[in-house]
């Protein structure tokens, strides 16, 4: 159930990011861009996050460019602390206070740290 609600939570993100906006009945929705933090592991790796949210605050997310140039749109999703933005099936990024990291999951299906310790850094 969890990966159904996820993936329908991805196709509108993809829906808004490519129209700017949408309309849910009558009410005009928008994304609002909101910070752009470069953070750097302790690996030295660079991975820029630009957090976004819609208008009416029902959705937030995360757009995450990974060193490797891979980039990937992943929806906020309810954490204990902190903030968490997933697709619950290969990658999470959370925050909690200026730091981060981002887990992928392993062979075994288990989630591992791909990139720990970030901090943001001055660019």
């Amino acid at each position: 159930m969890l990966f159904i609600v996820t993936r329908f939570i991805s196709l509108l993100i993809a829906l808004v990011c490519v129209t700017g906006c949408g309309f849910v009945g009558n009410q005009s929705l928008s994304v609002r861009t909101g910070k752009r933090v470069v953070y750097q592991s302790e690996g030295g790796q660079l991975i820029t996050a630009t957090y976004y949210c819609l208008s009416d605050g029902s959705l937030s997310f995360v757009k995450i460019k990974l060193p490797d140039g891979r980039e990937r749109t992943l929806p906020r999703v309810l954490a204990a602390s902190g903030e968490r933005y997933t697709d619950d099936t290969d990658l999470v990024w959370w925050t909690k206070g200026d730091r981060a990291f981002a887990q992928t999951r392993g062979e075994n299906g288990q989630w591992q740290v791909l990139y720990d310790n970030c901090r943001p850094v001055s660019r």
